[in-house]
């Protein structure tokens, strides 16, 4: 090589030795690009990446504190990717269109009179669907899984509180303790009274359709709440037109039901008040060989108070089924020892199913709810039931445990 040649080989060793280093730079910056859009493809594959990363440092591809370094990224992104898709599940199944929940119940029990004394069931598994199908205008829906049946079902208009108009399935506007869930009544069952006499276990609607209705019929109704105060509202009503056949059951005559209740609350906290219900029943009367239509006549009187760590409530219902009077009276006092965790209560339960021949039996109940979470409690009861004669029965002492999940 000339001497004048040698500037020119430097110049150009210079510019391959630079060239070089701009290459194997790019290179090992093109290496860290493609492991990175790899990590992200296969972020699932943790314990792949993992051993990727490992076998990149044994072959002196990345050192150690950058094969760290790009699985805690994978490792921050998959965290991402997981929760991004917990909270897509929820959005999904919890929208203003569909909001999905329910409950259910355990429930052991023990009588001393019973043939089988102690036993334990599942008692109940409702779920329910509730949304907006547009403004003011909503539906609800739920179900029973233990014993298969679809207890409500309706659409409501929802205008403003003073007016208010529902159609479908549900509860009738009759009694405090029938508009009351399962999930918030004081004691495991509803009182004897209330049972027999709003549509429940042991009313006259079981004869016709053979299934307890939970105070429930098919219909259309109005409700809402009038002439607001400084701090509650004076006046409630409810009123409608059902079916007067429970539960899933078609109509069975040519008539339709009224049921009306009305509430007064003159002081925050306390209210008094009373409803009506006017209809027909069709099932076999006693003495009878052919179904028929018989009058089902309620009427009611109810009261109530509630503040932070007291609730009590007393009802008294008079009914005609068929030409027989009947008559149920309950009251109910409770107490909080620690609020919305831990109560207690005591209730007398009257019921004279028959009052020209006094067939009564009154309930004497104690019992205590624990709130384990939120709505989720443990519940005790113990009951003793004083028969008349005319019931042909004998006194009994019962006690009914509970685990209550709402969820």
């Amino acid at each position: 090589m000339s001497q004048k040649d040698a500037p020119y080989f430097c110049i150009k060793y210079k510019l391959y030795s630079l060239t070089n280093s701009h290459l194997n730079k790019m290179k090992k910056n093109f290496t860290l690009l493609l492991l990175l859009l790899l990590i992200s493809i296969f972020s699932l594959a943790q314990d792949s990446n993992t051993e990727l990363l490992k076998k990149l440092v044994e072959k002196n591809v990345l050192t150690q504190s950058e094969a760290d370094s790009l699985s805690i990224l994978s490792s921050e992104k998959t965290n991402r990717n997981e929760i991004n898709t917990i909270e897509k599940i929820r959005k999904a199944f919890n929208t203003p269109y569909m909001q999905f929940g329910g409950y259910g119940m355990m429930m052991y029990k023990y009588n001393n009179m019973a043939s089988t004394k102690h036993s334990l069931d599942a008692r109940v598994l409702f779920l329910h669907v509730r949304g907006d199908i547009f403004k003011n205008f909503n539906y609800f829906a739920m179900y029973e899984f233990i014993k298969p049946t679809l207890t409500e079902f309706y659409v409501q208009w929802t205008p403003d509180k003073r007016f208010n108009l529902r159609v479908g399935q549900g509860k009738i506007p009759l009694s405090l303790e029938n508009q009351l869930s399962l999930t918030v009544l004081e004691s495991i069952t509803n009182s004897r009274s209330t049972s027999s006499l709003i549509g429940m276990g042991d009313d006259v609607l079981r004869w016709q359709n053979g299934k307890s209705n939970g105070g429930r019929d098919m219909g259309i109704l109005s409700y809402g709440s009038l002439i607001e105060t400084k701090t509650h509202d004076l006046l409630e009503y409810g009123i409608g037109i059902f079916q007067g056949t429970g539960l899933v059951t078609g109509e069975t005559n040519n008539t339709k039901d009224f049921a009306g209740n009305l509430l007064v609350q003159p002081i925050k906290g306390w209210r008094i008040g009373g409803g009506a219900y006017f209809g027909e029943a069709t099932y076999t009367k006693d003495g009878e060989d052919t179904k028929s239509d018989h009058v089902r006549n309620r009427w009611i009187a109810s009261s109530d108070y509630k503040s932070d760590r007291v609730y009590a409530r007393a009802e008294w219902i008079k009914a005609n089924d068929g030409g027989i009077q009947k008559e149920g009276l309950h009251g109910m006092g409770l107490f909080y020892f620690m609020p919305e965790k831990l109560n207690t209560f005591a209730k007398i339960d009257y019921l004279n199913q028959n009052t020209d021949i006094n067939k009564e039996v009154t309930d004497y109940h104690l019992g205590i709810n624990y709130y384990f979470y939120k709505s989720c409690r443990l519940q005790l009861n113990y009951t003793y039931s004083d028969y008349s004669k005319k019931w042909d029965a004998r006194n009994t002492h019962s006690v009914l445990g509970q685990m209550q999940i709402v969820f």
